[in-house]
């Protein structure tokens, strides 16, 4: 009690001043029925509290709280909403530390996250997401998810919806909260607190608090459905040879090197090819180790009768450790024909001539790892600076608002125990390697050993006012309209050392980028009350981009309330997606990419190829993932890609005890912007679909433009990035339902449902995708809460609808079939919370209580199951500590 009342006495004397808010008018208001006005997320203008034309689903802090979640990025990635998954926190990642969201499956690109209204921060080393790193738990009071196109309102981005996270403002007094969670695997603990602080003042208010959250590591070996790695950077020679003379290359030798696997690192070990492998899981990471710290600050002041003015300030801190494998040559070394160490010419194990340095056509060479140096370790830290001001008020009827915000997003990355690939070239050169085992000469191999560095930035900086106003008396009352004008700056930078700029590092990927730009927006919206039961909006925007030009947006949404208990609503906008300012910049950065889904690469490993599945699988019957080298490059003729939204819903009061709502939604995108990875670029080509030409696929060092090119090799090089590709069409429909019973001495029962059913997904007005491998239909998610006495039991459901677990070409018909089942996936969340009389709450709980684990065959992106859609946490207890003073 005496903190409470000692933070009180500090912060309140800076509000204590002048008249009480608002007494009067809430007195002479007394005997009428009034509601109170309010901002709704998708629109600018402050309308009365009933359901309005646009479909919002609300996550107050009860709901938060109840559902056992830790962060805003948990909290989101499990909506219904966040159909097909999205990207989160992983090793081996160049976006390690990341956490997205993905609406209606359309990308995180095409989602915009807002924070009071604002646009998140980006995060720098991944610009196309917005990283939900930027806003702790505790801050939020609650997340309001716009289930419409809103391009109209806010601009770029808003083409999937809208997801507005409300942060605290009207809390008062003291609250401290511990989590510990666990897992079934080995490593992914949580633990997570904070301490938040709110005073109420006569003359505003101030929420401030702190907050951390700490998950650890989860290794690849105790990882689910984990299977030995089979990387061919391991200990193998290639070398090219001619048979009949023509000083051509007509094709290629490969042998493991003689004498040099096995050896005396467990990793290395003999494909069923014959050639060597090495299990990089043995060592690696799945997940990353991640910890965030955050302070965060929000104050109201009322500085006159009409005119307040709100801070809102924070400091977030995202570190992140991550393992990979020891470092490899992503690029071959020469070995030269006098090294000490090359015990023999070898044999080429597929029935090519053996090497010879007299008739071979190329040099010998090596692809290696090299274990000595030790595992590669990435450690990142990020720093999101975030701070904002609003001056709100009147003059007469019209009320303004002007404000500004800076917000700076600082990224590091630091590798440890790299490859110097020119220092390890000369000691092939120079014979001071043992190429053979990576352990018998350890001082030269300390040589090798690189450091390597990134650092990332992003800066927005915006200015902005709006007005609004009442402007004349219509059947339904007093039409509105709001104007206003937003400047935004963007820089953006993402520099690596310079040794990987140059290509010089074995094992690392990215490479560097920037670039800046101004927008200038216009924007309009007006409110329509043509009857008592009828209104219209009708908003436009306008963005000039500084780098490739200018989009304008429209909306028109209608409300309909034919009796007092039901609400019909339409709408109909356009959006648009501006191209990210790293895929406009980026110079070309290697990767190695995990493949399942070529047949001449995996039965190069000695594995075997699954016809029916199109899938390369091992001895076990298991997915066998492959590693090919590729490269990542930028598109400076991107444009933007436009989109159509279309949405028409209802919503009912049956009973003061039930409400529901359902909603139609169509989006149609065209001028595409999208990513093709490797697997799906593969998978595009197989069966027929379009490829952009600077996509290319290398097979036996050959490209296909070369007479000599062989569509049966194994892959030696890809190259992928992003394009304009066509058009993406999607529609579905959203169901919403709310029960709460009064059950007298029983307590009080509340319960919710959500339900997301997608249609169709249609690219370039193709077949549909919807039921393909990462692709549910449905999915539902409930939350039941029975509140009786000084005890609160809850109990939530998630549903993920079933998928086929490939996509072939029926050799008949040349149609895409679809084959195997990857079921019904369902969990269940349970917590009990006391509610003590000192305050205290105590709560236990499960998230997954019964432990499903994601199906085998959902596997998916280089990774044993479906990781953007599933998680292997199994069952997760945990225990929360909740004060209040």
């Amino acid at each position: 009690m005496f903190l409470r009342t000692a933070i009180a006495a500090v912060v309140a004397s800076s509000f204590s001043s002048g008249a009480a808010l608002a007494q009067e008018e809430e007195a002479a208001a007394e005997g009428t029925t009034k509601l109170d006005a309010i901002e709704v997320t998708g629109s600018r203008l402050t309308r009365a509290a009933v359901e309005g034309a646009l479909p919002v689903s609300v996550i107050d802090r009860e709901a938060i709280e109840t559902s056992g979640f830790t962060s805003v990025g948990e909290l989101l990635r499990n909506t219904v909403f966040n159909s097909t998954g999205a990207f989160r926190a992983q090793s081996g990642s160049s976006a390690q530390s990341l956490v997205a969201v993905d609406l209606r499956g359309l990308g995180s690109e095409r989602t915009l996250v807002l924070i009071d209204g604002r646009r998140a921060p980006k995060a720098p080393f991944a610009p196309t997401a917005q990283d939900l790193n930027a806003v702790p738990l505790a801050a939020v009071e609650r997340v309001e998810i716009l289930k419409d196109g809103a391009s109209a309102i806010y601009g770029a981005d808003a083409v999937a919806g809208v997801i507005n996270i409300i942060t605290r403002k009207d809390f008062e007094g003291v609250e401290i909260t511990h989590q510990l969670q666990g897992t079934d695997r080995v490593g992914g603990d949580i633990e997570q607190g904070s301490v938040t602080i709110g005073v109420n003042g006569s003359r505003g208010n101030i929420v401030m608090g702190a907050s951390y959250f700490n998950r650890d590591i989860i290794f690849a070996r105790d990882s689910l459905f984990n299977q030995p790695g089979a990387s061919f950077f391991s200990n193998n020679l290639v070398w090219g040879y001619d048979e009949d003379g023509d000083g051509v290359t007509d094709g290629y030798g490969y042998a493991a090197v003689p004498g040099g696997c096995p050896n005396t690192d467990p990793a290395y070990y003999i494909t069923p090819s014959g050639l060597c492998g090495y299990d990089f899981t043995l060592v690696s990471a799945d997940e990353a180790k991640t910890e965030n710290q955050g302070l965060f600050a929000k104050g109201t002041y009322q500085i006159s009768d009409t005119w307040d003015v709100t801070v809102n300030a924070s400091v977030n801190r995202a570190k992140s450790f991550g393992r990979y494998a020891p470092a490899l040559n992503d690029f071959a070394l020469v070995v030269p024909d006098d090294n000490p160490f090359l015990e023999e010419f070898p044999d080429d194990l597929f029935g090519g001539p053996s090497y010879d340095p007299a008739t071979s056509t190329t040099p010998l060479y090596l692809y290696h790892r090299f274990a000595s140096l030790g595992t590669r370790d990435s450690t990142t830290d990020a720093n999101v600076y975030d701070i904002s001001g609003v001056f709100s008020g009147s003059v007469g009827i019209v009320n303004i608002n002007v404000g500004a915000r800076y917000n700076e997003y600082k990224f590091y990355e630091f590798g440890r125990f790299f490859l110097a690939r020119p220092v390890a070239q000369n000691a092939l050169n120079d014979g001071s390697y043992d190429f053979r085992d990576p352990n018998a000469t350890p001082d030269a191999a300390a040589a090798f050993k690189a450091t390597t560095a990134r650092e990332s930035t992003w800066i927005n900086r915006e200015a902005f006012a709006d007005v609004s106003m009442p402007l004349f008396e219509m059947g339904g009352g007093s039409a509105q309209i709001a104007v206003g004008f937003e400047y935004r700056e963007e820089d953006f930078s993402d520099l690596y050392d310079a040794a990987s700029e140059a290509g010089q590092i074995g094992g690392s990927s990215g490479n560097s980028a920037g670039l800046g730009r101004d927008v200038r927006a216009y924007f309009a919206e007006a409110l329509f009350p043509i009857l008592n039961n009828l209104e219209a909006t009708i908003a436009v925007r306008r963005d000039d981009y500084s780098d490739f030009g200018a989009e304008t947006a429209p909306k028109v949404s209608l409300r309909y309330q034919p009796i007092d208990t039901v609400t019909l609503r339409a709408s109909y906008g356009e959006g648009f997606r501006a191209p990210t300012l790293d895929v406009l910049s980026q110079k070309p950065a290697f990767s190695a990419e995990p493949i399942s889904n070529d047949q001449p690469t995996c039965e190069f490993g000695g594995f075997t190829w699954d016809a029916s599945t199109n899938t390369c699988r091992n001895a076990a019957g298991n997915v066998q993932q492959i590693q090919i080298n590729a490269t990542q490059i930028a598109n400076p003729d991107l444009g933007a890609e436009t989109s159509d939204q279309y949405s028409l819903g209802f919503a009912w009061d049956v009973a003061s005890w039930f409400d529901f709502s359902l909603d139609y939604y169509r989006i149609e995108i065209d001028n595409r912007i999208d990513t093709f990875f490797p697997e799906e670029i593969l998978d595009a080509i197989r069966v027929g679909d379009p490829v952009p030409e600077a996509f290319v696929v290398e097979r036996g060092q050959r490209t296909p433009d070369d007479p000599l090119y062989d569509p049966n090799a194994r892959i030696t090089g890809l190259t992928f990035g992003q394009s304009n590709n066509g058009t993406l069409d999607t529609s579905g429909l959203d169901f919403e339902a709310n029960f709460r019973y009064n059950l007298g001495s029983l307590g009080n029962l509340a319960s919710m449902v959500r339900y997301v059913h997608i249609l169709e997904y249609k690219i370039d007005n193709g077949r549909d995708l919807i039921g393909d491998p990462a692709a549910p239909d449905t999915r539902i998610q409930g939350m039941t809460e029975w509140k009786i006495s000084d005890f609160a039991f809850g109990w939530n459901f998630n549903i993920i609808g079933d998928q086929a677990e490939t996509v072939s070409v029926d050799a008949a018909s040349g149609n895409a079939v679809r084959s195997g089942h990857i079921p019904t996936y369902v969990t269940h969340d349970f917590q009990l919370t006391y509610f003590a009389p000192w305050n205290g709450q105590i709560t236990v709980g499960a998230i997954n209580a019964f432990g499903k684990e994601p199906d085998a065959r959902s596997a998916y992106d280089g990774r044993n199951y479906n990781f953007y859609l599933y998680d292997q946490y199994g069952t997760q207890p945990y225990v929360r500590y909740t004060q209040r003073f």
